[in-house]
């Protein structure tokens, strides 16, 4: 009996040992963390729109053809640079080369004959000026002369037809630039209107972008943008250079196009077809700002930590809206005059008692 009295009593003193460093634990985790805190205010930030575009070079064209044939042969490759006037591909053109042979010989029939009745006509007109000569000769004369004469400038128009269809048959790059793309190969058959070669001028770019119905009251030609792109690092300034007055066949956006003024460097990181983020600054308005320093993520969930009427700290979670440099706009979540802890040197936690600085 004795035994099981002293095994209850040494389990009693064990029991408040742990009560006592329970509390003792309670009490140093009840210690006040020192912190900083700020009081959010409504700020003046420039009123944004936000809208997107791709990119686009100034200069593009889509080669194609007036003629039908074989394709003989194609001279370059996408990503070649090419200069202006260099040829890019060729058509079999036999059948127009005989044409221009054929063109050619029409014209010397045509000057010899112009040339014969032009020295008739001379000496016809000299001998009626003499009274040696009818006026029904010198009638017939100049007819057979003009007749001469229209059929050398048919047969020059027709020269010039010729040489028109050659270039068809030829295709010059129209422009120094890059080939972005090639539709045909060696051996296929090229129709009229069919694309044949893409080139665009490399340096000029320029943003197609569609702005919406809701923001479109704001935005005017002229305006000045920042305009980011993933490749480049540092935001691109451009303007606003076309706006489209309807919005009938684009689903309520209006098309805009928006000319780029990047620098020599991010020339070289431009493409075309990238994804660009258009930010439109006009004017002032009210915006609850916040430091992204303080924000606290929680899986999807984000809060930043505040401070209760008591001194302790208190996760309030927050519905976030665009951002304005190192600030994000708070939709919901904080009023202006909130508490908020800028910066703490423990580890804040639920209910944390605070010392302010």
């Amino acid at each position: 009996m004795n035994s099981i009295k002293s095994i209850v009593l040494l389990l009693l003193a064990l029991l408040i040992q742990a009560c006592g460093s329970k509390d003792t634990d309670q009490t140093q985790g009840k210690q006040a963390i020192k912190a900083m805190s700020e009081v959010i205010s409504l700020m003046n930030v420039p009123q944004k729109v936000q809208f997107t575009g791709t990119v686009a070079s100034v200069n593009q064209s889509t080669l194609s053809t007036r003629i039908m044939g074989q394709i003989s042969k194609v001279y370059v490759l996408e990503g070649d640079v090419v200069s202006k006037g260099q040829l890019l591909l060729s058509i079999r053109s036999k059948d127009i080369q005989a044409k221009q042979k054929q063109v050619e010989a029409n014209i010397i029939q045509a000057k010899a004959a112009f040339k014969h009745a032009e020295d008739n006509y001379k000496r016809i007109q000299s001998l009626f000026d003499s009274k040696s000569a009818t006026q029904k000769e010198l009638d017939d004369i100049i007819v057979h002369f003009e007749m001469t004469k229209a059929q050398l400038e048919v047969a020059q128009k027709a020269k010039e037809e010729v040489t028109e269809m050659l270039t068809y048959a030829n295709i010059r790059a129209p422009y120094a630039g890059v080939i972005t793309q090639k539709f045909v190969d060696n051996g296929d058959m090229a129709n009229p209107g069919m694309p044949l070669m893409a080139i665009e001028a490399p340096g000029l770019f320029e943003v197609n972008a569609r702005i919406p119905e809701s923001e479109i009251s704001r935005v005017e030609k002229g305006d000045k943008v920042e305009v980011r792109i993933d490749a480049c690092e540092e935001i691109i300034t451009g303007t606003i250079s076309r706006i489209s007055p309807s919005s009938r066949f684009s689903g309520s956006q209006f098309d805009a196009s928006i000319n780029l003024q990047p620098s020599e460097q991010q020339k070289e990181l431009i493409r075309s077809g990238v994804f660009a983020h258009v930010d439109h600054l006009k004017g002032e308005e009210q915006k609850l700002l916040l430091r992204k320093s303080m924000i606290v993520e929680r899986g999807q969930l984000k809060g930043v930590w505040a401070v209760s009427q008591s001194n302790n700290a208190l996760l309030r979670w927050v519905r976030l809206g665009r951002s304005y440099g190192d600030r994000i706009e708070v939709l919901s979540g904080l009023n202006a005059g909130s508490v908020v802890i800028s910066s703490a040197e423990g580890r804040l936690f639920e209910g944390a008692k605070l010392e302010l600085n």
